[in-house]
């Protein structure tokens, strides 16, 4: 079989590390294997170990780039909308959504590791998460509010409406934060 070039192999790295970071966020690391990686970006389950060491060792880079891509985000959201405030608007109104509800793998990085995280020895890890709350909550700053409890509401309310999915419980979850946190004191 043909070696692949060193160019090819940083696209084959990106792809898996792409492949788990939705996967993970989607099923939890426990619930997924390396063969489910390596079909998702149609390569071989060996192919992996030349790349990382171990499922264990790739939750790091998955959240990297699951962090970097919300970021990623947010930016493009400031940069399309008129002004920061209604950004933040869209950003809460699609966050607390049907549509990101039931797409946990494209979703929040903090909705979708936490559990995972919170299990994990990877003090690198727990600083991703801990960095990209802080950062979320940053972006949620707004003058008389606290953009770190608004990030965290969000992230609960997310996570409550996951877990009561199919029950009306789960869509008013949604309904009421979001028309809580859009309307002023």
């Amino acid at each position: 079989m043909p070696r692949v070039s060193r160019t090819q192999a940083a696209q084959n790295r990106e792809l898996t590390v792409q492949a788990a970071a939705e996967l993970f966020r989607e099923r939890g690391v426990d619930h997924v294997s390396v063969q489910d990686i390596m079909a998702a970006v149609g390569l071989t389950h060996g192919g992996f170990y030349r790349q990382f060491d171990s499922k264990e060792a790739l939750l790091p880079e998955a959240a990297r780039y699951a962090y970097d891509s919300m970021t990623a985000r947010l930016t493009r959201l400031d940069a399309s909308t008129a002004d920061h405030a209604a950004a933040q608007h869209q950003f809460i109104q699609s966050y607390l959504s049907a549509a990101h509800r039931d797409r946990p793998g494209r979703g929040c990085p903090t909705a979708g590791l936490i559990q995972d995280i919170a299990r994990t020895d990877s003090a690198e890890t727990r600083d991703l998460l801990t960095s990209g709350v802080a950062q979320l909550g940053e972006w949620l700053d707004q003058p008389g509010g606290d953009g770190l409890v608004t990030a965290c509401t969000l992230i609960g309310a997310l996570l409550v409406s996951r877990a009561a999915a199919g029950s009306p419980l789960s869509d008013q979850v949604l309904e009421r934060v979001a028309a809580a946190l859009a309307s002023p004191d």
